[in-house]
């Protein structure tokens, strides 16, 4: 007879081993993997600098380390999602939380307006040093700035849709990962 104070633990899903794991990912169809793959390229796309394949293996890797538990009443598919899913998440939140101390670093009291366009001019000329030897970057900043002053409807039109995205991405990845840092006044 079930101990009724102990029922929790009888309802608890039964989680499968690391190599009952590899063995289920050994045994996945080419549209099963396939299936993985978009889904980890969607996931992937939420997070900017954070590459698809490196979502996936970060996943598998997970799972079948045993950090992840594969519980047998869910499809192995939704779990690797899921654990993809957790990952972009996770990340996010870092990031989020990395920008947080960021603006929390940049918060100064109240200057005049002469100091502050000063400042600025000191921290556009750092960032125009730091990517000196990277012309897209370079007008994708100035673009972005006539957007901002002007009210331009595209930054950097000279630049093709491709080039303009990974400039993006180059500057998004300088700025999370403080490289700018040390050339700021």
């Amino acid at each position: 007879m079930l101990d009724p104070m102990r029922s929790d633990i009888a309802a608890a899903p039964a989680i499968t081993s690391a190599e009952a794991v590899a063995r289920a990912l050994a045994a996945l169809t080419p549209s099963e993997l396939v299936r993985l793959k978009r889904l980890a390229q969607l996931r992937a796309r939420l997070l900017p600098g954070l590459e698809w394949e490196e979502l996936l293996n970060e996943a598998l890797l997970r799972a079948l380390d045993g950090s992840r538990r594969w519980p047998e009443s869910v499809p192995l598919l939704a779990f690797i999602a899921g654990v993809m899913r957790s990952l972009v998440d996770g990340r996010a939140e870092e990031r989020r939380r990395q920008a947080e101390r960021a603006l929390a670093v940049c918060e100064t009291p109240a200057v005049t307006a002469p100091d502050a366009r000063l400042h600025a001019r000191q921290c556009l000329d750092a960032i125009v040093q730091f990517f000196a030897g990277d012309p897209d970057v370079l007008a994708l900043i100035a673009g972005l700035m006539r957007q901002y002053l002007e009210g331009a409807a595209e930054p950097a039109p000279q630049l093709s849709r491709k080039r303009r995205d990974a400039a993006r991405k180059r500057l998004a990845r300088a700025i999370l990962r403080g490289q700018l840092d040390r050339f700021l006044p």
